[in-house]
This record gives C-alpha cells, structure tokens and sequence, in this order.
C-alpha cells in the first residue's frame, strides 16, 4: 500500500472507506459512494510531484477538499463553505451572504471542471447540501 493509500485509509477508517487496489498505481479517477459519503478522486501530477486528490461530502459533517503526497503529506485544497457568518446589520448581512454564495459557486465550478461535479447519484443529503449552499435566501 502505498503512502497516499495508507494516508486516505486512515481518514476513512471509520467507515471503512479505502481506495480501490491500484487506484494510485494505475493514476485512476473515480467515485466512492459508501457509507453516507460521496467522495471523488483524481491522480495527478505537478511541480512538487504526484498527488491524489479528492473530495469529500457528507451531510453530517463540512466537506472536505484534500491532496496527499506520497510523502505521506497532505494540503486544503477550496471547499464549500458549509456555515456563513451573519450580521445583525441588514447591509453588512447581505455582503455576507453574497460573499459566502460568490465563494461556493466558485468551489462548485472549479469541482466541476475537475470532474467533481454532482452526477444525481451521490447521497441525497450531499445532494441537498450542495444545491442549499449555492443558493442565496432569494432563490
């Protein structure tokens, strides 16, 4: 196994939740809806190295964007904000949501383009909990 393996392993341990066999050897991509989670993964490589990175969801908890290095190291990638801070002041309160909506619509289109776009089969609740932070109180 290999040390990203082992490093995705241990994050999932709970749920039993591993990589398929060979999924970093073969630099694969693909999707993991188990347990509750939808959780999409991509090999690739950059100017540090390999990687493996992935997205995480699930409705009982914020999501989580990761890249692990063979090294055993890992990096936050963007995520979707899952709370929003709140003003009492009408003015100050929308710039917040505006803030917090410009935020996750960008999270949700760079996802996409890495291929990390909802396919309508995820878990609802990751479902339902991606389009509620999307959208503003007016929509």
């Amino acid at each position: 196994m290999t040390e990203i393996e082992t490093a995705f392993s241990e994050e999932f341990s709970h749920w039993g939740i591993v990589l398929p066999a060979g999924a970093v050897e073969r630099g694969a991509r693909g999707r993991i809806t188990q347990a509750g989670w939808a959780i999409w993964y991509l090999c690739g490589s950059d100017e540090k190295g390999e990687y493996l990175d992935y997205y995480a969801a699930h409705r009982m908890t914020n999501d989580r964007h990761v890249r692990l290095r063979p090294d055993g190291s890992r990096e936050g990638l963007p995520a979707i904000w899952d709370f929003r801070v709140c003003s009492d002041d009408p003015q100050q309160d929308a710039k917040l949501e505006a803030d917090y909506i410009a935020h996750n619509q960008s999270v949700a289109k760079m996802l996409e383009e890495k291929g990390f776009g909802l396919q309508g089969d995820e878990p609802g609740g990751v479902q339902i909990n991606r389009f509620l932070h999307l959208q503003g109180r007016d929509e």
